[in-house]
């Protein structure tokens, strides 16, 4: 490879993965999105050698800055997980380059399809891992996000990328004349080229390659489709927006208690008592102020609420219930507490992830247990073959995944009564799974979550990111308690309305309780909690097509010919 050919893979290659990790949290600089992949692209259609190398090293930074946090919890996970989802970015280079070369199709039609249909099979490939899909880049952007009600997150993926490539189709054009690439070239490389007539310069190749004749569709193509799809978009976003007339709903609390998670992981009987005790007492603290719901983050019960503390002989279990109890009765209000639950069959001891739901009389009236665990965080998958992955599990016991999506039954003293489900952790990354509590009749939607794994980290913030879309996608309101942040109200626009912050706008790793309403729109369900993921799954049939007529084009076109038979 020549130095100026290695130098421009260089530069483009890491003005791509720079703009890329910009664009998500923490800097959150949603618009560079909108540009960030040009220099790729343009190294994927014109680049003669080492594309798939280049497509996975661009892949591998971007991803091992992205989940930098994950080292916290892994080094291991960190490294395989990054691995993993970098293997996308040489998939798609592959599919881009061979339809594009193989069916003479611009880069503007071929790549929204292929990157869209990759996003929705990570999302569930191997348990699924649905981050750092390029519309989570535009959750504060909600003109261009409303049309997620429809299309789900994945639409404004689409309309990212398409932009993106139609800017590179467009470069690249300029670029396509042999003649101006060569006069801009020193003179010794101009000998070069002039001397090398078969070797076609790197813009000619792709722009050459479209069908004679239809430069001019693709011009066409390139410009007008990106824009008039945009501008429905906004034109929907805006028209949503300004016919959002919220009402306010029941009035819940979201007490974080900023345990650390090095402390709750290998906690003492003492230790549970004092998380026991910060979080009653935060709770306490709202005493006065009418609540109707009070919501504690994932497993903060440090006891098991569901069973006899008789039957376990910890005193922790038994000051977990009487304080539950307590805390419904002092401050009149339900409650929803993270806590694990515990169920004997036999000799067998089944462990789940659960929410505790209490009525104001402090009876526990029902429970959710999660039903999408995290692999090699909550259990180990194929532990009985490969023992040894047990060590990759920070807990001692694996989980067990619930079946039952659980909706509680709130009555409020002022609005009335309401159905609402809660998520726990990275279940509302799930878009399947909340549009499910939708259809099964929530008005609402909570999340509980302990993300001190990760400490002061822009897990906090991507995770909330994501939860925005949840909220547009359903059209109702998600709030969220977090052990450490970020606690948080979300309305059915999007709009992150109310945050847990201290006095000087710090708002991870802290303590404290936030109250608010939750708010309320004519109940109905959206498109996209009709049917989904409906989107996607078109994108990705088109690109299974695409890839189908690229493979057997010989033979397809070949096949409507018909032979001479000498008459």
């Amino acid at each position: 490879m020549s130095k100026a050919n290695f130098a421009k893979i260089l530069i483009l290659s890491f003005l791509t993965i720079l703009l890329l990790c910009l664009s998500f949290p923490p800097a959150d600089l949603g618009c560079l999105a909108w540009i960030a992949l040009i220099p790729w692209f343009i190294l994927i259609v014109t680049g003669e050698k080492y594309v798939y190398p280049n497509a996975l090293f661009v892949g591998v930074i971007f991803f091992l800055i992205q989940l930098s946090w994950l080292r916290h919890v892994t080094i291991i996970a960190w490294v395989l997980l990054s691995l993993y989802c970098s293997a996308y970015f040489p998939a798609f280079a592959f599919c881009t380059r061979f339809i594009i070369f193989r069916l003479k199709w611009p880069l503007v039609v071929v790549a929204p399809c292929i990157w869209v249909a990759l996003e929705f099979i990570r999302s569930f490939l191997l348990s699924g891992f649905p981050w750092f899909f390029m519309g989570h880049t535009q959750y504060q952007h909600l003109p261009v996000i409303q049309v997620a009600d429809i299309t789900g997150v994945y639409g404004i993926s689409f309309i990212i990328i398409m932009i993106n490539a139609a800017i590179a189709d467009l470069i690249i054009r300029t670029f396509a004349s042999r003649s101006k690439i060569i006069s801009s070239l020193s003179l010794p490389l101009q000998e070069e080229v002039k001397n090398l007539p078969k070797k076609k310069a790197f813009a000619e190749r792709y722009y050459n390659c479209l069908l004679p004749g239809k430069k001019f569709i693709f011009f066409g193509l390139a410009c007008i489709l990106p824009l008039v799809l945009l501008a429905s978009i906004l034109l929907h976003g805006l028209y949503w927006l300004n016919h959002y007339e919220p009402e306010e709903g029941p009035t819940v609390c979201l007490v974080q208690g900023n345990i650390p998670q090095d402390l709750k992981f290998e906690s003492t009987e003492e230790d549970q008592i004092e998380i026991l005790k910060k979080y009653a007492g935060l709770s306490m603290s709202t005493k006065g102020t009418p609540v109707d719901l009070l919501v504690w983050p994932e497993t903060m019960a440090p006891g098991i609420l569901n069973i006899d503390p008789e039957l376990t002989g910890r005193k922790i279990d038994l000051l977990s219930q009487l304080t539950a109890i307590q805390l419904a009765q002092d401050l009149n209000t339900n409650l929803l507490l993270g806590g694990i639950a515990l169920t004997l069959t036999g000799d067998e001891q089944i462990y789940f992830n659960s929410a505790y739901y209490y009525n104001r009389a402090g009876k526990l009236l029902d429970r959710y247990d999660k039903i999408h665990l995290v692999p090699f965080g909550e259990f180990t998958p194929l532990k009985k073959y490969f023992p040894f992955l047990a060590k990759l599990v920070p807990y001692e016991i694996g989980l067990t995944p619930g079946h039952r999506r659980t909706l509680f039954h709130l009555d409020t003293q002022q609005k009335g009564n309401f159905l609402f489900g809660s998520s726990i952790c990275y279940e509302d990354t799930v878009p399947s799974l909340i549009r499910k509590f939708k259809k099964d009749g929530a008005d609402f939607m909570l999340n509980i979550t302990n993300d001190g794994w990760f400490r002061n980290s822009a897990e906090l913030d991507q995770h909330l990111a994501i939860m925005v879309f949840r909220a547009i996608e359903n059209r109702f309101c998600m709030a969220r308690a977090a052990n450490t942040g970020i606690s948080s109200f979300v309305a059915p626009d999007g709009t992150i309305y109310d945050r847990l912050s201290d006095p000087a706008g710090k708002y991870r790793e802290i303590s404290g309780t936030l109250i608010n309403h939750i708010k309320l729109v004519e109940k109905y369900n959206p498109f996209y909690t009709m049917f989904g993921d409906w989107f996607a799954i078109m994108c990705t049939a088109a690109t299974g097509s695409m890839l189908f007529i690229a493979v057997f084009k010989s033979w397809l076109f070949t096949a409507r010919v018909p032979k001479y038979n000498g008459n």
